[in-house]
């Protein structure tokens, strides 16, 4: 029995001291590691990002309160029907640009611009068909305008962010002038 366990001993000495080699190198005396450094606030946006950022922002607001005003101004069932979908949409879209403003240090403002509250203005004091006409004369032209803003964007823009918005509210747009007309 002796001759077995001198031979489990060898065997296993090797084991031992690379057990003890390894414990050296795991001593209370280690400093600890450094902190992580901390993570970096987003870069500011381009000045032509800022510019569009500003007249996305004008758009929804705008489109969003003229839709609101479609719901019970409008004499076709269609751009009453549509106009929910748009203030939802586009509320949407608002959030998100606003999100992305708040992470690039920029500050968008909370209502249209006085141009576009003059429009909003004008509206709210026709109705039927009258209502009819100058929203659907009103939206696809500040559409039209604002798509090839989207597009410009789109293709200039090194922020995926943007990008990725330009793009979806191009397609909503579109969509909303398709059932419009």
């Amino acid at each position: 029995m002796l001759v077995l366990s001198r031979r489990k001993a060898l065997a296993c000495s090797p084991l031992l001291v690379t057990l003890f080699a390894l414990s050296a190198c795991i001593s209370p005396g280690q400093p600890p590691a450094p902190p992580l450094p901390a993570l970096e606030k987003a870069a500011p946006f381009t000045s032509a990002d800022a510019d569009f950022v500003q007249k996305l922002n004008d758009m929804d607001l705008t489109h969003i309160a003229l839709a609101n005003i479609a719901k019970t101004h409008a004499a076709r069932n269609d751009i009453a029907l549509l106009s929910t979908t748009i203030v939802k949409e586009l509320t949407e879209n608002h959030d998100t640009l606003t999100k992305l403003a708040t992470t690039h240090t920029l500050t968008l403002p909370a209502k249209p611009s006085a141009q576009s509250q003059k429009v909003i203005d004008q509206l709210q004091h026709l109705h039927g068909s009258a209502f009819d006409r100058s929203y659907t004369r009103y939206f696809m032209t500040s559409t039209t305008k604002m798509k090839s803003v989207l597009e410009a964007q789109i293709t200039t823009s090194k922020n995926t962010d943007l990008v990725k918005l330009a793009t979806d509210t191009k397609t909503k747009l579109t969509t909303y002038q398709s059932e419009i007309k």
